[in-house]
C-alpha cells in the first residue's frame, strides 16, 4: 500500500537561509511518528509546508495520492492545494479559535464554510467529534471561558470534524500550563489507539516514546535518524540525539528530585 504521506526532496529558504534541506520522508496509513529536535531545527516548518502554510521552495508534497509540486503555478495548483488541506488536519501550538462563536460553532464552521455542508450535518460532526475530545459539556460556551487544554481540545475536535486523511499536530501543548498538557496529550493517545494518522512535532518525549510508532529527530533542517521508539529511546546513533536525549533524561531527573 502506498504512504498516505510521501514528501519528496522538499526544500525550504527563508531569503538566504536554508531551512529544510532534501527532506524526503513517506507516513503509512494509521501510523503515529513523531519529529523531535532542538528549537529551531525546521519541524515546525516542515508541517507548515506539508499543507502550504508555508510555500515550500521546492520538492514534491503528496497526501492521499493528490501530489503537488513546489513549482508548479497557476489556479490548478490553487485548487490542489485547497484540496490538500481538506485532507489534513492542523492542530497549532496557539489554539487560533475564532472567539466570537461558541465552541460548537467553531467546530462546525470548517465544515459549513469550506465543504458546504449543510448545518444540520455539520452540527452531527460537530457533536461527535466534542464528544471524542471530551468537550460536550462546553459545546454551548465561548472560548474566552475555557482553559488552555480545553481550548486545544476544542482545536483538535475542529480539526477532525473536517474528516482528514491525517492529523498534523504542530507542539500542541507547549502553550500550555503543566497541569493541562495531560488532558491533551490523553485525547491524542486515544486517536492513536483508533488508528488516527499522525505526524506529530513535540517536545514531550514520553509521549513520543509511548505512543509513537516511529520517532524522527531532526537537526538544522535534516532528519538524521529515525527508528522505533524503543531502539531510539535505548540506542541513539547520532551525537545530536544522544545529546537531545540526555538533555531530556537529566530534565526528567531534576523534576523527580523536587
Amino acid at each position: 500500500m502506498a504512504p498516505i504521506i510521501k514528501i519528496t526532496n522538499l526544500d525550504k529558504y527563508f531569503g538566504r537561509i536554508h531551512v529544510l534541506k532534501k527532506v524526503s520522508l513517506e507516513v503509512e496509513n494509521k501510523e503515529v511518528v513523531c519529529l523531535i529536535g532542538r528549537s529551531g531545527a525546521g519541524k515546525s516548518t516542515l508541517l507548515r509546508c506539508i499543507n502550504f502554510l508555508e510555500e515550500p521552495s521546492a520538492g514534491v508534497i503528496e497526501v492521499d495520492g493528490l501530489q503537488v509540486h513546489a513549482d508548479v503555478k497557476g489556479n490548478k495548483r490553487r485548487q490542489m492545494i485547497h484540496d490538500l488541506r481538506i485532507r489534513t488536519g492542523m492542530v497549532f501550538q496557539e489554539f487560533n479559535l475564532f472567539p466570537h462563536l461558541t465552541v460548537i460553532g467553531n467546530v462546525m464552521e470548517g465544515p459549513v464554510t469550506v465543504k458546504d455542508m449543510d448545518k444540520a450535518q455539520a452540527v452531527k460532526i460537530a457533536e461527535i467529534n466534542l464528544e471524542r475530545v471530551g468537550m460536550t459539556a462546553k459545546r454551548d460556551e465561548y472560548p474566552n471561558r475555557l482553559s488552555g487544554g480545553q481550548k486545544q481540545r476544542v482545536a483538535i475536535a475542529r480539526a477532525l470534524a473536517m474528516e482528514p486523511k491525517v492529523m498534523l499536530f504542530d507542539e500542541p501543548t507547549s502553550a500550555l500550563d503543566p497541569e493541562l498538557i495531560g488532558e491533551v496529550l490523553e485525547v491524542m493517545k486515544t486517536l492513536a489507539n483508533e488508528g488516527t494518522t499522525m505526524l506529530v512535532v513535540t517536545h514531550e518525549m514520553e509521549f513520543a516514546r509511548d505512543v509513537a510508532d516511529r520517532v524522527i529527530v531532526m537537526h538544522e533542517g535534516e532528519l538524521i535518524e529515525q527508528a522505533t521508539p524503543s531502539q531510539l529511546f535505548s540506542n541513539p546513533k547520532h551525537a545530536q540525539t544522544q545529546s537531545l536525549l540526555e538533555r531530556y533524561r537529566s530534565g526528567k531527573s531534576a523534576k523527580q528530585k523536587k
